[in-house]
């Protein structure tokens, strides 16, 4: 097997050279095609060979009908019979060798595109909030199991069938004439089936994608589906979207079924007609029995790939929407270089939001607009304000989750988005609103889907204070968790979640409301940790309603409509707060007086404007 031609398959596709702007733009997964071009070659070289050999056994009984049975030599026989049986074990074994280089040529692909395809998955997932982020992988297995299955080799054949043609051509005209009206209307049927399936094809792909999506996202809240007795409901939904996906696909199937039978029929049909035209030119002493033998032969062979083609149309359909997904993906998203970005140096966590405006994935209002402040290096803020304000839209895009629509947040000046993966994972801690744990132990999700080391694994769960709860699991750090978090307590999911965002030399820590859940151990617990978060000098953005939280930061913002409308120390934003709480309880106790016949007491002049209500726990 030619070694060298998978050589250069293991490179990266952005490894490749840009196109000139003159020329015809090659995309990402046509990209990474090119660099198996030799292994193509390859394949097409030994298809040629293959195809040759089918005619070993025309070809032998040419001879037999024409030498053997009419000279009776046995020695002829013998020797005839030896060169076609070496032919046919050189025909077998190209035969493998092409199907396995197919398949590596097929595994290679995969392999070397599974990174970028994941990658460009889970940015579109991000920019988009999309369901169903798993559909690339998906699509770029089913482009792998088509390229190693033995239809595929019905395309690298199908060009062999005018040459078999010109051959019977060679035996007479008629017969030649016979074989070319048989392949136009095979190949005609080939076309009708294209043409008949494309849109019931399309159809089903795209209902059945909807129908997964729809599973996928539901069952991830399955006890809430439980709890509410919605399940009945998720089925009908589904139940909907899968009899319209299997009703294309019934269609498309049938369509094709009709066509395959046809064909099928047909060129039974010609093996008879060529082999009727071949006996009336042997009776007209025009040909001889061996080439008509022969010629129903080849003109099998030559029809067979054409009939192969209408089977395998199906899967090549399949493929091929899969590739354009794929490819439209990558063009998209597909620039994985740019997560790399420079290996900074550890940020100090000086946190900067000039005029930043944010529009949620998918949407088109912005939820938060022309925001500013500063953050010196070690600063611990609380962030506060109805729901709905955009204190959690704000946390994404300060975390690099969401890009800025206008504007920017910088951390020791450059754009929070910018940074690359592998600095985040050391020295950015967040914590959303929503706690999301993933399969594995404790302690891989503590360390963030890392090696597990056991050292810092423990002392990010001391720092987030649980590690006695751990200790009390029934594995302690080897304690597996579901999909989800499930085996866990919802306080112990937010606590293993805290420790998760301390984990590694964290520089900037976002905690959204990471009171929620917990009881009042893991209240004071917490309150520990953010008061060794200042010790360390960790730039920290807490969101939270907590008052006994917020009296340990130094400033607090105050988000409203989408606004930063108060930004400052942490006694005077409070008390900007108590003093409206205060002349509220001054009127309520004036007017409870009043109707108690006391006399009317003056009450304490409103404050300027509408207060926001902020709930203080």
């Amino acid at each position: 097997m030619p070694a060298g031609v998978l050589a250069g398959g293991q490179a990266n596709v952005n490894d490749q050279s840009r196109t000139p702007e003159t020329e015809r733009p090659v995309t990402p997964l046509r990209a990474a095609l090119n660099k198996y071009r030799g292994g193509f070659i390859a394949i097409a070289g030994f298809s040629a060979l293959v195809n040759i050999l089918m005619l070993v056994s025309p070809m032998y009984m040419l001879q037999m009908y024409d030498r053997v049975l009419t000279s009776f030599s046995a020695q002829t026989l013998i020797m005839l019979t030896l060169i076609a049986f070496f032919l046919l074990g050189c025909f077998g074994l190209l035969e493998w060798v092409r199907n396995r280089l197919m398949q590596r040529i097929g595994l290679a692909l995969g392999l070397n595109m599974a990174e970028d395809v994941l990658t460009s998955a889970f940015r579109s997932s991000l920019a988009n909030q999309a369901q169903g982020a798993t559909q690339p992988v998906r699509d770029l297995d089913s482009i792998r199991q088509f390229m190693g299955s033995p239809t595929i080799f019905a395309f690298f054949d199908i060009p062999w069938t005018p040459i078999f043609t010109a051959v019977i051509f060679m035996f007479h005209p008629l017969m030649g004439a016979v074989a070319v009206f048989g392949a136009l209307v095979i190949l005609t049927l080939g076309l009708l089936a294209e043409f008949r399936s494309r849109m019931p094809m399309r159809a089903a792909a795209m209902e059945g994608l909807q129908s997964h999506q729809l599973l996928e996202s539901s069952m991830r809240n399955s006890d809430s589906l439980k709890a509410m007795g919605m399940f009945e409901g998720l089925m009908g939904r589904w139940q909907g979207q899968h009899r319209r996906s299997a009703s294309f696909q019934s269609s498309a199937a049938g369509r094709l079924s009709v066509l395959l039978a046809t064909t099928k029929a047909f060129r039974f049909a010609v093996q008879v007609g060529i082999l009727g035209t071949g006996a009336y030119l042997v009776l007209q002493q025009e040909v001889t029995p061996g080439m008509m033998i022969a010629g129903s032969i080849i003109m099998s062979r030559a029809l067979q790939p054409i009939e192969q083609g209408i089977t395998a149309w199906r899967g090549f359909v399949g493929a091929r929407q899969s590739w354009r997904r794929i490819n439209g993906l990558l063009e998209q998203f597909g620039d994985a270089d740019a997560a790399k970005g420079t290996d900074l140096p550890r940020p100090e966590g000086k946190v900067e939001a000039e005029n930043l405006s944010i529009v949620p994935p998918g949407g088109e209002t912005p939820v938060v607009r022309a925001v500013n402040f500063k953050l010196e290096a070690g600063m611990l803020i609380g962030l506060i304000g109805p729901s709905g304000s955009g204190k959690s839209s704000l946390a994404s895009v300060m975390m690099g989750v969401w890009p800025a629509s206008e504007g920017a947040a910088r951390l020791d000046g450059a754009e929070i988005g910018g940074w690359p993966d592998h600095l985040r994972l050391r020295h950015f801690g967040y914590l959303p609103q929503q706690v999301e744990l993933f399969d594995g132990t404790v302690a891989e999700n503590i360390c963030r889907l890392e090696e597990p080391e056991a050292e810092g694994i423990i002392q990010a769960a001391q720092f987030a204070g649980c590690h006695e709860v751990i200790m009390r699991l029934a594995k302690n750090y080897a304690t597996p968790i579901g999909v989800g978090g499930r085996g866990l307590s919802a306080g112990q999911r937010q606590r293993v979640a805290l420790a998760r965002a301390l984990y590694g030399d964290p520089a900037f820590v976002v905690l959204d409301e990471p009171d929620s859940n917990l009881d009042s151990e893991g209240q004071e617990a917490l309150g520990a940790v953010l008061d060794t978060l200042r010790e360390r000098r960790i730039t920290t953005v807490l969101i939270t309603h907590n008052v006994r939280l917020l009296r340990r930061v130094d400033e607090i913002g105050v988000m409203n409509e989408g606004q930063l409308v108060s930004f400052g120390p942490r006694d005077k934003i409070m008390g900007q707060f108590a003093a409206p709480r205060a002349q509220q309880a001054a009127r309520g106790a004036g007017k409870a007086a009043a109707a108690g016949g006391q006399g009317k007491q003056p009450g304490a002049p409103a404050g300027p404007g509408k207060p926001i209500q902020v709930k203080y726990k």
